[in-house]
């Protein structure tokens, strides 16, 4: 069902979230003289990670959340059962209970829907034969210890993975959701998603199964039981063509009108694409995509006893965003099943009831945050030789907390976790960004780093064509540097690039 979520400006109050025992917000600090480095404050909680980040009138803080719900119901451990409306509602229930969110008002920035479903055959045999979606194909994130396939489109990210292998399950399981980056993906479907209320309005569910389901089935993907020996030569030949990604790529030098005859014609290749899947193929698409279907629905069924209750609780939240309701409120008068077993339990991932959960390979998350509230990943004095020190990317002025070895600038790993930073670096780089083969996070990176030595490397690179051209007077005579060019020269010193001018 639902599973990551993004909400950039929280409503709740800040001075009672500064305050909850759960939570222990930190902020960076330099060790030797106590200055604040970056305002921003973090803290993480059961698989949520909650930002302070002052406002840019410098009155107060607005709240960050991100991070999976599906987890967060799970206190932290894993994502890999089944998350039904029910679990939703205790979910939402939590954040209303134990943090003060008024759900009816914080306004949802990115959202993640979709199914853990389990096949009758290996996943591998589904995300092997992808093939592309809408002519875009499909990339594998390198970031992933399990290959993790993505097609990043503007509005939203369709995901696949094998969530079995991820967790040690002995099940096939494949994990398949379709994260929305800009809520404007819901207009013209008939979903309704605005608030963190809004993911239980039941009206919902339908509308989202079906995106799901249709966004599955247009997936292209190639079938290893089709022999092409049995089709004829035209046959063969689009089967042929159609099994490689890059034939449905539409190239970026022609003009509009060759474009848009060049995708008619791809139009018209993918239907006698599909009938040969049709013809020749086992039809194994339309099982799984039955299969989400199936699970989808079985996820969101509402009965008349769940459906009082999510009425009773959507009350019960509006009641709470009147003024003054949380002097003398513990926070569970009304609420009669919102503490979680801590017995760590879940769902079996093709059934419903709660049996004592497998064991999986994630390591427990501790249910406090295990940050100073002064030195959140800063290494203290007492830090071992061998830790990291504190690092400051020169381009960006972003504080790194954990730096690899060397490292100097923002990674694509930073990016992933700071949308306001990301965005940024895309209004400045649109020029580089048409075209590129890297996902986002990896080219806002790449821009990154070029930006503090690009500088450095075209005036080496001038001053070289300077030197290796003959004249009538040594070249060197003619160059004047400034004291900045000079000090960016020195980069080279010592190495096969150095620029030598006598």
């Amino acid at each position: 069902m639902f599973d990551g979520i993004t909400i950039l400006d929280v409503s709740v109050n800040v001075d009672a979230l500064l305050t909850n025992e759960r939570l222990t917000f930190g902020t960076l600090v330099d060790e030797q003289n106590g200055v604040i480095l970056n305002p921003v404050r973090k803290t993480h909680d059961r698989g949520l990670t909650f930002r302070l980040v002052p406002r840019r009138t410098g009155q107060g803080y607005r709240v960050e959340v991100k991070g999976s719900l599906h987890k967060f119901h799970n206190n932290g451990l894993h994502n890999a059962d089944q998350y039904t409306v029910n679990d939703l509602l205790l979910t939402l229930d939590q954040l209303s209970t134990e943090y003060g969110f008024n759900l009816v008002d914080s306004v949802i920035n990115n959202i993640e829907f979709g199914v853990n479903v389990e096949l009758p055959f290996p996943v591998a045999k589904v995300l092997e034969n992808l093939i592309c979606y809408k002519n875009q194909p499909f990339e594998v994130d390198s970031h992933s210890p399990i290959p993790y396939y993505v097609c990043d489109r503007q509005r939203y990210v369709v995901k696949m993975y094998d969530k079995g292998k991820q967790k040690g399950l002995a099940a096939n399981v494949l994990r398949f959701e379709i994260r929305v980056r800009k809520m404007r993906y819901f207009d013209g479907t008939g979903v309704r998603l605005h608030t963190l209320a809004d993911l239980l309005n039941v009206v919902n569910y339908g509308p989202l199964g079906l995106l799901l389901v249709d966004t599955f089935s247009n997936i292209l993907f190639d079938d290893p039981a089709i022999d092409p020996k049995g089709m004829s030569n035209d046959q063969r030949h689009i089967y042929q063509q159609g099994r490689n990604p890059r034939y449905w790529h539409t190239p970026d030098n022609l003009t509009p009108k060759q474009a848009a005859t060049h995708r008619q014609r791809l139009s018209r290749n993918k239907n006698r694409f599909r009938a040969l899947l049709d013809q020749y193929g086992s039809n194994w698409q339309g099982e799984v995509a039955a299969l989400i279907r199936q699970t989808w629905d079985q996820l969101t069924s509402v009965d008349d006893h769940l459906l009082t209750r999510i009425n009773q609780h959507k009350t019960a939240w509006q009641n709470l965003t009147k003024p003054n309701i949380w002097n003398g409120f513990t926070g569970r008068e009304y609420s009669e099943e919102t503490v979680i077993n801590e017995g760590e339990t879940c769902h079996k991932l093709t059934g419903f009831t709660p049996p004592v959960c497998h064991e999986l390979t994630d390591s427990p998350t501790p249910p406090l945050s295990q940050i100073n509230p002064l030195y959140s990943g800063v290494p203290c004095d007492s830090r071992k030789s061998d830790q990291p020190r504190l690092v400051v990317c020169p381009v960006t002025g972003v504080m790194i907390e954990q730096p690899r070895p060397g490292q100097r600038f923002v990674s694509s790993v930073v990016l992933r976790n700071d949308d306001d930073l990301l965005l940024t670096l895309n209004r400045q780089h649109r020029k580089y960004a048409k075209g590129s083969k890297e996902d986002q996070y990896s080219r806002a990176a790449h821009n990154v780093r070029n930006r503090e030595s690009n500088e450095r490397n075209n005036l080496a690179r001038r001053l070289r064509r300077v030197l290796d051209t003959p004249g009538l007077f040594p070249p060197a005579e003619g160059i004047r540097l400034t004291d900045e060019q000079r000090a960016a020269l020195d980069y080279w010193r010592g190495t096969p690039y150095e620029v030598r001018i006598t």
